[in-house]
């Protein structure tokens, strides 16, 4: 008859009192007798569990190949050191020795900015082969990006165009030129050159806004270059110098007062104009 193994296998001879601990199901660990132990199962002699247990004792304290521990918190530099040069990584940053990308006309790397990713993945502890792969998906995919804002903006600014031509047929160009003149007078080069950065230059609200404003601005009486008195000048303001002697009194009149007066109305009602008649 056939031994039964799960009840009269070799481990039923082991004595009663042997424990072992045995982790449950549950996580939780009990000491269970030695005898019902279900890892002696696998063993068809007691022979072949002392073997395996020998076998086991040879593998203590031995590192297996390729193993390498992972420096604590604590360790020292020199640890430190010895585990990223066991991984192959680089001693200083720029001998990543990043690859070659072919990139479109009009393109080039900024190297500050290559220098501080080479200099986060060195700290990060990333290896050769995964700053190179990052590197190849990323270049490509940023000038993906920058072509597409580019395009998008020309969409947008060919849009405005076709909503400015709309709005004032054959007087398209004229209208371009004179919120160019506009902008000019209200702010150099410098508002121009903000305009184009933020993209206000494309809209057409814009455009016919400063296109409106250019009949005025242009006037030889109305240039900003008063600009400080233009923001203090008020029509309450405009009476009392009226009223002051030095402007209505011949025997008091001071011409450099009357001067300033006459600048306060065409600052604030450009074109031809009567004293005494708008205030």
């Amino acid at each position: 008859m056939k031994e039964n193994r799960t009840e009269q296998g070799w481990w039923n001879t082991l004595p009663q009192d042997w424990t072992a601990p045995l982790r449950g199901k549950d996580g939780t660990e009990i000491e269970v007798p030695l005898r019902e132990h279900p890892a002696l199962r696998k063993y068809a002699s007691k022979d072949e569990a002392v073997k395996a247990l020998v076998h086991a004792q040879r593998l203590v304290g031995r590192k297996p190949d390729g193993y390498v521990r992972v420096p604590g918190p604590e360790a020292e530099p020199e640890e430190r050191n010895a585990f990223r040069s066991a991984l192959g990584l680089p001693k200083r940053p720029e001998e990543y020795g990043l690859p070659e990308l072919d990139l479109p006309e009009g393109f080039e790397v900024d190297g500050k900015l290559q220098g501080e990713f080479l200099q986060v993945a060195h700290e990060l502890g990333l290896t050769p082969e995964q700053v190179h792969g990052l590197y190849a998906w990323f270049l490509p995919r940023n000038v993906e990006t920058v072509r597409a804002m580019e395009q998008d903006r020309e969409d947008r600014r060919g849009k405005e165009l076709e909503s400015l031509r709309g709005l004032h047929r054959g007087d398209t160009r004229a209208v371009l030129e004179a919120a160019r003149r506009a902008a000019l007078t209200l702010g150099g080069e410098e508002l121009l050159a903000v305009l184009d950065e933020t993209g206000a230059a494309d809209r057409a609200v814009v455009v016919s806004a400063l296109s409106r404003l250019a009949p005025v601005l242009l006037e030889g009486r109305f240039r900003f270059r008063d600009a400080g008195a233009a923001r203090t000048i008020t029509p309450e303001k405009l009476k009392e110098m009226m009223r002051d002697p030095r402007y209505h009194d011949p025997l008091q009149r001071d011409p450099a007062f009357v001067d300033k007066v006459a600048k306060g109305f065409a600052t604030l009602y450009p074109g031809k104009y009567e004293p005494g008649t708008r205030v």
